[in-house]
């Protein structure tokens, strides 16, 4: 079969570390139904596995070789690499596993969606149900799942899918994107939003073999990569309410300890426009790394305007019946730092919505 190397195709990539025989299996099965290139990325599985990578190559495709195991990410990153420079004209990549875990058909129809003009990333996702999926697999794909939900904004049902769609036009991104392991497929979604990518769904068959033993996911590992971000929001949140409560209580005991009750509105007001242009940088660059400097600044100050506003005026209330103002400020501070999280990942520093294809 000749192999297409125009443009008008899609480069399919399968990392690969220890592969059974079953990939052998997949690589006649691609081969019978398409001519695309396709790029497998031996991640460092030693002699004893190259035997199967010939076979591979045999069947048509270019074999990238690892010297030591240097994962999952590290893999993808080589392709990437390789693609640009040796298919500059082709519209982007696929990636899939060697395990049979994807069907043929769901892989074509991905390389199809990116054929057909598509400029986002594409997810290929299953329908996780309890009891149709390995333990393992539900369970961690569940937690994920949920929180990247919180971390992001992004309800996506299938974090932890290998299939995906990487169109040319992002491919120089995805390589900059943190990762050499399987963090690095998680750190791809938790990057949408600052580095602008539109994110595509579309369902793919959940197909499991030998109830998934060789998997390399980890779920309590690779979840506390999601909950990172949010512990990020939270520790930046902790350093300026520090701030905000500390100016506070200062102001209070140097600058305002003999003024009247109505100065707590402007200890409050001046210790929260400090804090806020802490919490603003940290949050734009640390957190949710935004690019989005000028948008993200407009809403953050209105919502820092609101959120100063509740604070102050919310104190005011409480301490006419709980003459304690420190720690009545932490307490209202507390229950706006929920409502804040929210809004700054939906609202302020905010991605791009994704789109869900039926097809």
């Amino acid at each position: 079969m000749k192999i297409e190397q125009t443009g008008t195709h899609a480069v399919i990539v399968i990392p690969a570390f220890e592969p059974t025989e079953n990939f052998i299996t997949v690589m006649m099965a691609i081969r019978e139904v398409s001519r695309r290139p396709v790029v497998v990325v031996d991640d460092g599985s030693g002699v004893h596995f190259q035997t199967i990578f010939g076979q591979v190559a045999e069947l048509g495709a270019v074999v990238l070789t690892h010297e030591t195991n240097r994962g999952k990410g590290a893999a993808l990153k080589t392709a990437i690499g390789y693609v640009q420079q040796h298919f500059p004209n082709s519209v982007g990549m696929v990636t899939a596993d060697s395990d049979g875990q994807h069907a043929i058909d769901d892989i074509v129809h991905m390389a199809e969606v990116l054929e057909a003009g598509e400029q986002g990333l594409v997810l290929g996702v299953r329908n996780f149900e309890k009891g149709q999926v390995p333990a393992k697999s539900y369970w961690g794909n569940t937690i994920t799942s949920k929180m990247t939900k919180l971390a992001t904004g992004l309800t996506i049902p299938d974090t932890q899918t290998g299939l995906r769609g990487l169109p040319m036009a992002i491919l120089p991104a995805m390589a900059n994107v943190q990762g050499e392991r399987f963090e690095y497929e998680m750190n791809m979604l938790l990057e949408l939003k600052s580095l602008q990518i539109k994110l595509t769904m579309i369902p793919i068959q959940t197909i499991y073999e030998g109830q998934n033993e060789g998997t390399h996911f980890h779920p309590v590992r690779d979840s506390l990569l999601v909950y990172r971000r949010f512990l990020k929001f939270g520790l930046s949140s902790l350093t300026s309410a520090g701030v905000d409560v500390l100016l506070f209580a200062l102001l209070l005991m140097t600058v305002f300890h003999n003024a009247s009750t109505g100065t707590l509105l402007l200890a409050s007001v001046l210790a929260r426009l400090v804090s806020g242009v802490v919490n603003f940088s940290l949050n734009q660059r640390w957190v949710f790394r935004s690019q989005n400097v000028a948008g993200d600044r407009r809403r953050y100050l209105i919502l820092f305007s609101v959120q100063m506003i509740l604070s102050a005026g919310l104190l005011q209330l409480v301490d006419t019946v709980i003459p304690h103002p420190i720690p009545v400020k932490i307490m209202v501070d507390v229950i706006i730092f929920i409502g804040s999280y929210l809004i700054q990942k939906q609202l302020v520093f905010k991605q791009r919505q994704e789109q869900i294809h039926e097809s």
